[in-house]
């Protein structure tokens, strides 16, 4: 894929961490793009207008419409991200797996028995399960 200044790209998911914005600088040695934040999950707005550097193979170009959850609102304090059990992690992980796959246009009742399909899925695995719910810790933890 190929990045350049200027391009819109995004971070992540809505339903646990979001960043959203425009690269300002591109370093090709590193491959490593800064962004230029400009909208983000609640809990994160307190990077609204601060330049963030990602590597490369870590963002994507925004296709259409910002999802919802998410705002342009700069935050002045950094707010904690919210408290989640480990079945609302898992329920979280799937909705990102089905918005990443069908975006968030689907019926409403379609999405919800898509994401339930998914739930199922991961609690029926028990090492697929352990293995969210710690990569789920490990990014609310580093916010």
């Amino acid at each position: 894929m190929m990045l350049h200044k200027g391009e819109r790209v995004y971070w992540g998911t809505p339903e646990v961490i979001y960043l959203e914005g425009t690269i300002t600088a591109f370093d090709e040695e590193k491959q490593t793009v800064t962004v230029h934040v400009e909208r983000a999950t609640p809990h994160s707005a307190h990077l609204i207008g601060s330049n963030v550097p990602f590597a490369a193979n870590g963002i994507k170009p925004l296709q259409g419409e910002s999802p919802p959850g998410t705002t342009s609102e700069h935050s002045s304090q950094q707010q904690p991200p919210p408290p989640m059990s480990d079945d609302e992690k898992i329920h979280r992980a799937a909705a990102a797996a089905v918005h990443q796959q069908y975006g968030y246009h689907l019926p409403a009742t379609q999405e919800e028995q898509l994401i339930a399909q998914v739930v199922q899925v991961i609690q029926s695995d028990a090492t697929m399960r352990r293995q969210i719910i710690a990569s789920m810790n490990e990014i609310l933890r580093r916010e």
